[in-house]
Parts: structure tokens; sequence; C-alpha cells
């Protein structure tokens, strides 16, 4: 039985960097996690989603990630964010004609709260068989 690995985090200066960053990181863990390709895709679209609407909503002038990969699963884990920025972060990833992406994708979506600063943890999963 393989163990889940231990947790990355990622910090990345909010700006253009965001995205390419995020989407490289996030594959690589879909990857390691040994993920299909349309759960692949999924996480993927899942970071660019965050990578475009977390700067508004965070503490810092950066975007900060911790990622976890286990079998067949990846957590994201962003934050720290402004409070109400947890939820602000996934009603902003609404796409018109398509709904919020972020909800329709994700395996489990939960907004921690740790004193003034909130966290968006994002669980993305496949359990279907090969």
């Amino acid at each position: 039985m393989t163990r889940p690995e231990s947790p990355t985090q990622v910090s990345i200066a909010a700006g253009p960097l965001v995205g390419p960053v995020l989407r490289r990181v996030v594959g690589m863990f879909a990857a390691r996690a040994d993920l299909p390709l349309d759960r692949l895709d999924d996480a993927v679209l899942v970071a660019d989603l965050v990578a475009a609407r977390a700067p508004a909503h965070v503490v810092n002038a950066t975007v900060d990630v911790t990622l976890m990969a286990s079998p067949r699963a990846i957590d994201l884990r962003v934050g720290p964010l402004r409070p109400g920025g947890g939820k602000a972060l996934v009603v902003d990833a609404a796409v018109p004609g398509v709904g919020n992406v972020i909800e329709q994708l994700a395996d489990g979506l939960e907004v921690e709260t740790e004193g003034e600063q909130e966290f968006l943890r994002v669980r993305l999963a496949y359990a279907g068989s090969d």
C-alpha cells in the first residue's frame, strides 16, 4: 500500500506567472497521483481558475498553495485568504453558461478558518475502475 506523500507548498508572486507555474505543479502532482487523463485535465483547469481568481483574495502579495498527492487523489489548499476570501474565490470561478467550474469538478470543497485567515481546500479524486 502506497502512503500519501508529504505536503508541498508553492508560493508564487501574484502576477502573470501564477497561472503557468501553478498549472505545471498541479499537473505534475495529478500525474504522480496516477489520475487518469480526464481528471488530470480537470485538476489543471481548477489550477487555472485558482490562479486567475486567488490574487484578489490573498492576504499577502503571493498565491500560496499546499499540494498533496495520494493514490488516485490530489488535494490543494489555497491560502491564507482574507476573511470571506474562500467563498468569494469559489463564487468568482463561475463561468457564464457553464456555472461554477470548481464546484462541478471538485470531489471535495471546503473553506477552513484559522484565526482571521481562510484557506480553500479542493480535492480531486478518481474512484472509477480502469
